[in-house]
């Protein structure tokens, strides 16, 4: 079987690399994780949604193969140089098909049985979608790698003596896979929770099994937490280490991070800073939302559609560094507004502030917000002559010195606005079309201590004031702090995916059925759309398959009719059972999580769930094909399960082959299109 597995590996990684330099342009998702790798290459700190072993891999891949990062990926379908990408995309294509041979070994381990370790290779194998997703630089062929090996190496662990080398060797080696599956993107924690609960039944089992004295027990719970949670934190913290060495310089990403966290990035403004100590009257500031990515206080000359106050200026939270950032403390007494001397403004201090861009003051008024109707909305206005609406108050938090001054960066403080009584905020809701890019800004009369109403000051700008370098008073973040927040801001971002109103929404009902693909190239047409067989043969076999199991359980329970008259029969039948429930469990881990998910999905989310199917599959149609043949007799069993095996495979290798144009692509507009006549889903998109 070994022989067979590594000749499956070889024709997987065949099919992977064959013309893997075509098309010579950016493909879907490409332009993201090409630029990434440019980044790291380049080490600018930039800002995504996953974490970043995948991207590490990919940029280490490029340097190595003569990519200097000099190349933009600005959007799909620009052309690029082989030396900018082929060596990418043979690192994915390496990685996606070693998921082959490594779910074929697992079932083989876990059933030792030649025909489910044959359906499972094939299965697999000839599926269009997994092909597609790992010829490309994407993230999802390390991914499914990372989450095989996981799996495989518990499996073997399991089948090995309890604290011998390769029960060691295999338990390590699924700690470790583990965090590399969680460092690639978060949904490497369903593969996470399969592990955990598979060990919880492990321990249960090692604790009812009176041969085993509890010392040994306790040791192995400790082997355990050594192997899979000590270790997998270290890699995984590892991971960041790099990865923050690696984005030492400032870049594209610096503002989706807090103003302390900006200190420790070289080149960033606030890398060793040098602004005034305090904050003061007249002063210039940006001024950055405490939230979790929280983006800057911005305004701009447009003002909201008539529906929402046309007489008043927008007021918005912009995440990007902007002339529209910076405003200009004024006073609220003319004294402090006529007096020539610097005053530092204190903790408890009336405030106004004047856009400096447009030269308007901030406003609040008792009218609806543009999206949040219980809160009030926030402008700018010109008409200084009633100032009620314009004064804010200073209420610090935590961060000012013993007289109530302000600092940049590390004070963090609310505005109250004084007539409402309410306290400026930003919760991070993106606003329409006409402030694209954007996050609304309102007056919430919930003035608690929130992380959307508070606030710091980021820069100061002010030619009257002694200048310092901050960080001589202040130390720099500490690695977990920076890690947390690193982590945080990933979260908050993801649950902001949101598809567009154009987008077409892909949901977790449509992946089983092949129901509509990702198109990943025009021209020449490339889509990731599974194999339309394959999917078939696994809806079609879980039928039988659960009648099966419902009848076997129903007559043990009742009759114990096994039991009774061929124990060892019910026993092996009890195994395969458990082989399936197993690879069952690990499929509803990866599926069921996405369908309360309201960020924006794509079919390519169902890939982790579909490897496990395709391995429950292999499982239940041995099992299935052994109590069928079971009705004959030896001579011609054996041809019918030699024959069933055969057709089984032939048919998922005869459909990737009828489907390989998606793979490779071809011309969807030419009259002789070879895909249209396959085309059974209008939603296919041939």
């Amino acid at each position: 079987m070994e022989t067979f597995i590594a000749l499956i590996g070889a024709i997987s990684l065949g099919l992977r690399l064959y013309q893997i330099e075509h098309p010579n342009h950016v493909c879907w998702d490409e332009v993201h994780f090409g630029k990434y790798a440019s980044y790291y290459i380049n080490r600018t700190l930039f800002f995504d949604v996953h974490p970043p072993l995948g991207k590490i891999i990919f940029a280490l891949s490029g340097y190595m193969t003569g990519y200097e990062g000099d190349f933009n990926y600005n959007k799909p379908g620009d052309v690029m140089r082989s030396v900018q990408y082929v060596g990418m995309r043979q690192v994915s294509a390496l990685f996606g098909s070693a998921v082959v041979p490594i779910s074929a070994a697992t079932v083989w381990e876990l059933s030792s049985s030649p025909i489910a370790t044959i359906l499972t290779a094939f299965f697999i194998l000839s599926d269009t979608a997994l092909t597609v997703m790992s010829r490309f630089i994407l993230l999802d062929s390390i991914l499914l790698f990372y989450m095989s090996l996981s799996c495989y190496c518990y499996v073997k662990h399991t089948k090995s003596r309890p604290f011998s080398s390769s029960w060691w060797l295999h338990l390590c080696g699924c700690g470790v896979s583990l965090a590399c599956t969680v460092g690639v993107k978060f949904v490497g924690l369903f593969v996470v929770a399969l592990i955990g609960l598979s060990v919880i039944g492990d321990l249960w089992k090692i604790v009812g099994n009176k041969s085993i004295p509890l010392e040994q027990f306790v040791q192995h719970i400790l082997a355990r937490i050594y192997t899979l949670i000590f270790i997998p934190v270290f890699v995984y913290c590892s991971i960041y280490v790099l990865h923050f060495i690696a984005l030492s310089s400032s870049g594209p990403g610096d503002s989706f991070y807090s103003s302390v966290f900006q200190t420790s990035i070289i080149n960033n403004p606030l890398y060793h800073a040098k602004m005034p100590e305090y904050v003061a009257y007249g002063s210039e500031i940006t001024l950055k939302n405490y939230r979790t990515a929280g983006g800057y206080l911005h305004s701009h000359p447009q003002h909201y559609p008539k529906e929402f106050g046309a007489h008043m200026q927008q007021v918005t939270s912009y995440s990007q560094r902007h002339e529209g950032n910076h405003w200009i403390l004024g006073a609220v007494s003319k004294e402090l507004q006529n007096t020539n001397e610097h005053v530092y403004i204190k903790d408890g201090d009336s405030i106004l502030l004047q856009h400096k861009q447009t030269k308007e003051w901030l406003y609040s008024v008792d009218e609806p917000a543009p999206l949040t109707h219980r809160q009030s909305r926030v402008g700018c206005y010109s008409d200084t002559s009633d100032n009620k609406n314009n004064m804010f108050k200073i209420k610090v938090v935590h961060g000012h010195q013993d007289d109530g001054r302000i600092s940049p960066i590390y004070s963090v403080f609310q505005m109250i606005h004084i007539n409402q009584n309410c306290s400026l905020s930003c919760k991070g809701r993106e606003l329409p079309n006409w402030a694209p890019g954007q996050q609304e800004v309102t007056c919430n009369s919930d003035v608690s201590s929130q992380p959307a109403s508070l606030w710091n000051i980021e820069e100061i700008f002010d030619a009257r004031l002694p200048i310092i370098r901050l960080d001589w008073k202040h130390s720099r973040p500490t690695f977990f702090s920076r890690l947390i927040e690193a982590h945080l801001v990933m979260f908050a971002n993801n649950r902001n995916l949101k598809p567009k109103l154009e987008e077409f929404r892909s949901r977790p009902w449509m992946w089983p059925l092949a129901y509509k693909g990702q198109l990943f190239s025009v021209e020449p047409h490339i889509l990731m759309l599974g194999n339309p067989v394959t999917h078939v043969l696994i809806l079609l076999l879980f039928v039988p398959t659960s009648y099966l199991f419902l009848r076997d359980m129903i007559i043990y329970q009742r009759s114990k009719a096994y039991k009774d008259t061929d124990k060892s029969l019910f026993t092996n039948i009890l195994k395969v059972y458990r082989q399936m429930g197993w690879l069952g469990l690990a499929w509803l881990l990866h599926y069921l999580p996405f369908w309360p998910m309201t960020r924006v999905l794509y079919p390519h989310h169902y890939l982790p769930a579909y490897v496990f199917s395709c391995m429950f599959t292999g499982v239940s149609a041995d099992h299935l094909l052994k109590r069928f043949i079971s009705l004959f007799k030896p001579s011609t069993a054996s041809v019918i399960q030699y024959f069933g095996v055969v057709l089984l495979c032939a048919s998922t290798a005869a459909s990737f082959y009828i489907m390989s144009p998606i793979v490779y692509g071809y011309d969807s507009d030419a009259e002789d299109n070879p895909m249209l006549k396959y085309q059974v889903n209008t939603h296919w998109d041939f």
